[in-house]
């Protein structure tokens, strides 16, 4: 179909036939005007392409990282792309009767809609023939004809359309859930490992994934959505194809064999000149990213931008990046303007074809009017069937790039899920995976959980070898009794340590013990690899050898030293990462996370208020809630902004106070307070088991242990040294702030 049915898929008004011709294409200024009484079919299927059309990446927050390089999906062939989007398609239908359902009842009103544009091609050929023949009783007769279909057209056409929408709306639903579920909702932080990799290698199968969240909200939505258009499209095509030619060629069967080649001939054209507008539609996404990422991140770094004086150099990288939008706009509409020299003369010669060719015969009184003005109806009904590639060029060109980028994060995120094999399909679950990483982890001997690491998912070794080749977290039972069962609460054996990929080692032959209740401080230069060993307990990093032994994941609470206040009330910030007044469908089945609320003891708002008076915030919810404490704590507010990083590093030990784990790992998170507002927030922790990494030498009196680590003359990794810390820790004296600098 022409530009009706890139978006209506044959949902248009049919009274448009009743014009003499419904000219081909869109209605735009490369095409010749319309017919003057009844043009409605064709602006109303080019509003409803309008809301078909692919976003920009205007909506995007995030740019492609400086030297990432996107797997060049634009370049693959037809074939790749439709098995591309069959994968992407299928699952929603095979899973989801509902969705079944929905498209079948939308099939039936397609067919039910293609067969009253064919009955209202011959309540206008009789109209015309009326009108020719000046027969008034005709003319009246078919009027109420006309009315009376109208009663059958309007519902039809009304549930046509609604019922595409709600199909892609429940779509979009199931698809953004599923996509979510294997993102982030899984005990294997895929999230986390997808985003390290993309800022350090580009994965060989799938490319460096820019702009997840483009992808997620965007590329969904635009997937689901125009898939029902361009399917419709197809399938009403076929549908007016077969009826309208066989209307034309009883009429005439010379003007049906000339529309065949006249459409070939455009279609082939048209692909040739307008070819790289797939090239230049995926690279239009890039370069709007990187122009809305450039905008957020100087909103975002306001205040260091404003203390350097850098809003120049900022303005003028802003410039560059939409100068590089700019650019590739003109690169479009050039090559817009080449294809539609083409275009406008070939909608042209479409308007007088097929009255050049009927019209001796009227002359000659072997036909009526109606007959000639029902053949132009069919010529065009059937020409913008054969002619589907020409008017939808610049609109699949946008597609085919959304497909390749929605398919190359999707199976990214499939590639880093350590329970998926190669043989999983696209958004698809294989036996007995429940979407939560349930292959995750293994119960061994002494009831300790065994857990495979992502990072071992794309390795080039064998199953066996990446076990070997990757350090082995193993994690204690979570119960009130693990402080009995184990005497230790965390035991490093044999850890070699390596940066991600293994380009260097960082920590060689670490053998640690840590019992509970014990305090450890890791010291050593900046970019020694503290950080980094404390990644590998918290079981982000494996690159390496080793066992690390710990308390259950639930058991430990991790402090950094930027805090990250998540959307929410000042209650959220307190109770992260327990989500309150939030019901989600996704964690209905998480045991994860429904254990761990089941073993935290409720926590009423006097309690928290408590809190924070604990930790020197006791002034915070009164000011914010202007006087009222209760209003304080369900206040919102964009906390990164509102609360200094000192207040929010003493609202992250608000936290542990809140949870009361066994365990807390402690990254710098003092950094921002002055030594006596450190002093006190160690001294709420000091009956739990902790693991400090800190530059401070008053950090020593808050500890038992010390772990240093220093650069190893002549090698690259770093010797590990570990030793009691030698007095009270309450009391440091000046052999140990010497000890500390050594």
């Amino acid at each position: 179909m022409a530009s009706g049915t890139s978006g209506d898929s044959g949902g248009g008004n049919p009274t448009s036939n009743w014009n003499f011709y419904v000219p081909f294409g869109e209605a735009s200024a490369s095409s010749p005007p319309p017919n003057p009484p009844l043009h409605h079919q064709q602006q109303h299927k080019t509003e409803e392409h309008a809301e078909a059309t692919l976003p920009e990446a205007r909506d995007t927050i995030k740019a492609t990282p400086k030297g990432s390089v996107e797997t060049d999906t634009y370049k693959t062939s037809f074939r790749e792309k439709w098995t591309t989007f069959w994968s992407l398609s299928v699952p929603y239908f095979r899973e989801n009767g509902e969705g079944r359902c929905l498209f079948a009842g939308l099939i039936v009103l397609m067919l039910l809609d293609s067969g009253v544009r064919v009955g209202f091609s011959y309540l206008a050929r009789d109209f015309w023939s009326a009108l020719g023949d000046k027969d008034i009783d005709a003319f009246y007769r078919i009027m109420k004809q006309f009315l009376m279909a109208l009663l059958f057209l309007a519902p039809v056409n009304v549930f046509y359309r609604f019922q595409r929408q709600r199909l892609a709306i429940k779509w979009r639903k199931w698809m953004t859930e599923r996509i979510l579920r294997l993102y982030f909702y899984n005990s294997h932080q895929v999230y986390y490992h997808l985003e390290r990799r993309g800022t350090v290698e580009k994965d060989e199968d799938v490319g460096i994934v820019d702009n997840p969240d483009q992808r997620i909200a965007e590329d969904v939505r635009a997937f689901t959505r125009y898939s029902l258009t361009l399917f419709l499209t197809i399938a009403v095509s076929l549908i007016d194809l077969v009826a309208f030619s066989t209307i034309l060629y009883l009429i005439e069967p010379k003007l049906f064999l000339s529309i065949i080649g006249f459409a070939t001939l455009g279609t082939i054209v048209t692909v040739l000149l307008g070819n790289q507008l797939v090239r230049l539609n995926f690279e239009r996404l890039q370069k709007e990213a990187d122009f809305r990422f450039s905008l957020v991140r100087l909103r975002e770094n306001a205040e260091s931008i404003a203390f350097f004086r850098g809003e120049k150099t900022e303005g003028r990288e802003i410039s560059d990046r939409f100068d590089r939008v700019v650019n590739n706009a003109y690169s479009i509409i050039g090559t817009m303007r080449d294809l539609e020299f083409f275009t406008a003369s070939y909608n042209y010669l479409t308007w007088i074809l097929p009255v050049v060719v009927i019209a001796p015969q009227y002359m000659a009184g072997n036909v009526e009017l109606g007959v000639v003005q029902q053949a132009a109806a069919a010529f065009g009904h059937v020409l913008d069937d054969l002619s589907l590639i020409i008017n939808q060029f610049e609109s699949l060109s946008e597609f085919s790039a959304s497909i390749g980028r929605l398919h190359q994060f999707v199976r990214a995120v499939q590639n880093a899920d350590p329970d998926l094999d190669d043989s999983a399909p696209l958004l698809g679950y294989p036996p007995g995976y429940d979407g939560h990483g349930s292959g995750a982890s293994s119960v061994g001997k002494d009831g300790i959980f065994n857990n495979a690491n992502p990072d071992t998912r794309t390795s080039p070794l064998s199953p066996q070898e990446s076990i070997e080749k990757s350090i082995q977290l193993q994690e204690l039972p979570p119960s009130a009794n693990t402080m009995v069962a184990s005497t230790f609460a965390l035991a490093i054996k044999n850890l070699r340590l390596d940066t991600p990929h293994g380009q260097r080692t960082l920590i060689h032959s670490l053998n640690l013990e840590l019992k509970w209740g014990e305090r450890l401080l890791i010291i050593g230069s900046s970019g020694i690899g503290k950080s980094s060993l404390l990644r590998a307990i918290a079981g982000l990093w494996s690159s390496g050898t080793g066992t690390i032994e710990r308390a259950n994941t639930v058991d430990v609470y991790f402090l950094p030293q930027k805090p990250y206040c998540p959307l929410g009330t000042l209650r959220d910030q307190l109770l992260y990462p327990i989500s309150t007044g939030h019901s989600n469908k996704l964690d209905e089945d998480d045991n994860d996370i429904e254990n761990w609320q089941a073993t935290k003891t409720a926590v009423d708002d006097q309690h928290l208020l408590s809190i924070l008076k604990d930790v020197d915030l006791g002034d915070l919810a009164s000011r914010i809630g202007q006087g009222n404490e209760l209003e304080g704590l369900g206040t919102t507010l964009d906390w990164s902004s509102t609360l200094s990083l000192g207040e929010q590093q003493r609202l992250a030990f608000a936290r542990v106070l809140v949870h009361q784990p066994k365990m807390v790992i402690v990254d710098e998170a003092t950094s921002a307070m002055d030594v006596g507002a450190e002093e006190r927030m160690y001294s709420l922790i000091q009956s739990m088991t902790v693991i400090s990494v800190g530059h401070r030498p008053t950090l020593l009196g808050f500890h038992t242990k010390r772990l240093h680590l220093k650069k190893t003359p002549g090698k690259d990794y770093c010797e590990c040294t570990v030793d009691d810390i030698l007095s009270n820790p309450n009391s440091v004296n000046n052999e140990e702030v010497n000890l500390f600098f050594r």
